[in-house]
């Protein structure tokens, strides 16, 4: 008989502790394991040699019960160790606990298999072996599942490994300090330009498909360059010029380098999507319905085009043993669905817990979508309460996203120490990014002590961004509208637009109410950011929405639109004054500021909007004379007649860049968009907290029909 070995404290520590710890709980254990003992000398052992063992185990756990890790997986052991310890303190117990010791690791070494083994068999079935490349990403399935590296390979023996080709060596050009370099470059270029441009290939217009096109990259290229000439002095300037750098040396050359590049951004793509896809696969075993969509949209984000982001999802679900069922979204916007209960209730909570198996999907599913809005905290509570729900049938899918929001967590706090420093520094444009960031990533991130709230800070630094007020400000610029919806028929009658719209606070919700003369109608609500922009609420058939988003400090400005057989109605806002509408009068103008008396005149308003003038259709592209000082315009669409302002609910707008412009050779026109239309054109300019404000009207010069 093999003499037991003696009990090593620290290898405990880390062999059982820490999968115990890692499993969930001493539930998810033996008591051979907890006690370190044998398993397969079980019937061998003495009892004087287990009764030894079992002292000093239980003296071990005595000692580390403050220990900052594991006191309280500790702290149940030293309660539960008279009733654990009982079975094996006799040799007829024992034998009995070991059989079924045996049992319970068998069923759990089946579960842990379970997700490499699926995968292991979809590659066997297609290649007719493993092939070698794919091993490194077996190895990252196995780990899901709690397995080493040493054990995926034991798992592998049973089936023919493929030999595998060695990759081609990346081109001496593209290194990998390179390709961050590129990264961050662009990712500066999408901060200053304020639109997303994930590659240089979207720097030119172009996608990774259009990496042989080397006429069409060197025309685009050029045009970038000249652009760049033709910049003022100062960082914007110095970025592009470095880009330009980076497409002629990269792009332009075309050939190995510019193909090393393309497989590049697929692979950024592929890494960025891994761990979204892994947790869908997790849940639902196939990426389906709107999860496909967000995913392939993502894809698309990270520079990839439709078709590729599809192929890279498919192996991803393929990797991770899952598959693709990508129904198409309902063409029916999802409504937010009018509150049954007391507002009291979280706008955001999981359904209640069910009974029986599987009762940790709710709440979990509710965990990633409160990830997808930028709730990490509330991510985090709902996957503790699924994990209180585990029947044992989660696997490891509960910590991937449990692990996903701490790390949102974690980046969050990483940015409030950047805010605080700013704040203190009065850095004030840095502490404006981290707090957009914030805004966007992790509303609900709890702010360190000494901190504002995350929309007090953003308006204090708002405030000192734009300094002492010098009067009243100018009414001629329009704020951004919230978004618009497609333009109605030509014949289509337009609805009433809904009356008394009130919004308030209600148990940190906002309950936002109105009235309307259509039953039938759907209504869209919509909420003003702090920048001015919009963000769409949600949708209902009720009179009613309760915005769970909204923030603390202050009830927000909400705009309803009623949509009557697919026809909008004009907006109603909350902060319209109860009073008779006004005659329909001219367009107002803008106007400049009085100057102030003495021998300086004050400083004309940013509100002052130049005139779009030479509007036409030059090779499909929307141009005109681009007016100096603008950098962006707002391109409208009408069916049935010209657009009436820049804020005409029934009209469609975008906004077009002058970078974009000069990289297109003029505005590139939605390809769903109607004909025969009415465009117009209207310029823009930001005011001094950063809000893009709008012309009030459009100039006569500045219309087009579109045949």
């Amino acid at each position: 008989m093999t003499p037991m070995p003696p009990f090593d404290p620290n290898g405990y520590r880390k062999r059982v502790l820490a999968d115990v710890a890692r499993r969930g709980g001493p539930e998810n254990a033996d008591a051979f394991e907890l006690y370190d003992l044998p398993l397969d000398d079980a019937e061998s052992l003495s009892d004087a040699e287990v009764a030894a063992r079992l002292d000093e185990v239980w003296g071990f756990w005595q000692r580390q019960r403050d220990h900052p890790k594991y006191r309280t997986l500790v702290a149940r052991l030293v309660d539960e160790h008279e009733q654990r310890s009982a079975p094996l303190r006799s040799a007829a117990s024992r034998a009995s606990e070991a059989a079924r010791a045996r049992a319970e690791r068998e069923d759990r070494d089946a579960a842990r298999y379970e997700i490499l083994d699926t995968a292991i068999a979809r590659l066997v079935e297609r290649h007719a072996g493993v092939p070698a490349e794919k091993v490194p990403g077996l190895e990252e399935i196995g780990a899901l599942g709690g397995l080493t590296a040493a054990e995926v390979a034991t798992r592998l023996r049973r089936h023919r490994v493929l030999p595998g080709t060695a990759p081609a060596p990346e081109p001496a050009g593209l290194t990998a300090q390179r390709r961050a370099q590129i990264r961050a470059l662009l990712t500066e270029w999408s901060e200053l330009c304020g639109e997303p441009v994930p590659t240089l290939f979207a720097l030119l217009g172009l996608g990774i498909t259009d990496a042989h096109d080397g006429v069409e990259i060197r025309e685009r290229a050029d045009i970038l360059h000249r652009r760049a000439r033709e910049m003022r002095a100062g960082r914007g300037r110095a970025v592009l010029d470095e880009l330009g750098v980076h497409v002629r040396e990269v792009l332009t050359a075309g050939g190995p380098l510019a193909d090393a590049y393309a497989r590049a951004v697929v692979e950024d793509a592929t890494e960025a999507l891994r761990p979204k896809v892994r947790a869908a696969i997790l849940i639902e075993d196939r990426l389906i319905g709107p999860d496909y969509e967000y995913l392939a949209t993502e894809g698309e984000e990270q520079g990839l085009d439709r078709a590729t982001a599809e192929r890279v999802l498919a192996e991803l679900a393929a990797e991770y043993g899952g598959g693709v069922g990508h129904a198409p979204p309902a063409s029916t916007p999802a409504r937010t669905a009018p509150p049954t209960t007391s507002p009291r209730s979280a706008p955001t909570a999981a359904p209640a817990p069910a009974s029986g198996p599987r009762a940790w999907e709710a709440p979990l599913k509710a965990a990633r979508a409160a990830l997808r809005r930028g709730r990490p905290a509330e991510a985090a509570r709902l996957a503790a309460e699924a994990r209180a729900l585990d029947d044992g049938t989660a696997g490891t899918q509960l910590r991937t996203v449990a692990d996903e929001a701490q790390r949102v967590l974690d980046d969050a706090a990483g940015l409030w120490r950047e805010v605080a420093a700013a704040r203190a520094a009065g850095r004030y444009a840095d502490a404006a990014r981290a707090l957009a960031l914030l805004q966007r990533r992790a509303l609900d991130a709890p702010p360190p002590p000494g901190q504002p709230a995350l929309q007090d800070a953003i308006d204090e630094v708002r405030r000192a961004q734009e300094g002492p007020a010098t009067g009243p400000a100018p009414h001629t610029a329009t704020a951004v509208p919230p978004p618009s919806p497609a333009p109605p028929a030509p014949n289509s009658p337009v609805p009433a637009p809904p009356t008394a719209v009130t919004a308030h606070q209600v148990d940190g919700a906002v309950l936002v109410t109105w009235s309307s003369p259509h039953p039938a109608a759907d209504f869209k609500v919509s909420r003003q950011r702090p920048d001015g922009g919009w963000t769409v609420v949600g949708r209902t058939r009720d009179t009613r929405l309760e915005d769970g988003g909204a923030p603390r400090r202050a009830v927000p400005v909400y705009a309803v639109i009623a949509m009557v057989d697919g026809v909008p109605s004009t907006e109603a806002r909350s902060d319209a004054r109860p009073a008779p509408v006004p005659a329909p009068s001219a367009p107002a103008q803008p106007r400049p500021v009085s100057p102030a008396p003495g021998p300086a005149p004050a400083p004309s308003t940013p509100a002052e909007f130049p005139a779009i003038a030479n509007v036409a259709l030059t090779d499909g592209r929307l141009t005109f004379d681009w007016p100096p000082e603008v950098t962006e315009v707002y391109v409208s669409s009408r069916v049935g007649g010209p657009p009436r302002s820049p804020v005409d609910p029934t009209a469609r707008s975008w906004k077009v860049t002058n970078t974009r412009y000069q990289i297109d050779g003029g505005a590139v026109l939605p390809g769903d968009l109607p004909r025969p239309a009415h465009l117009a054109v209207a310029a823009c300019r930001r005011g001094p907290d950063g809000a893009l404000l709008l012309a009030p009207d459009f100039a006569a010069s500045a219309h087009l029909r579109l045949d």
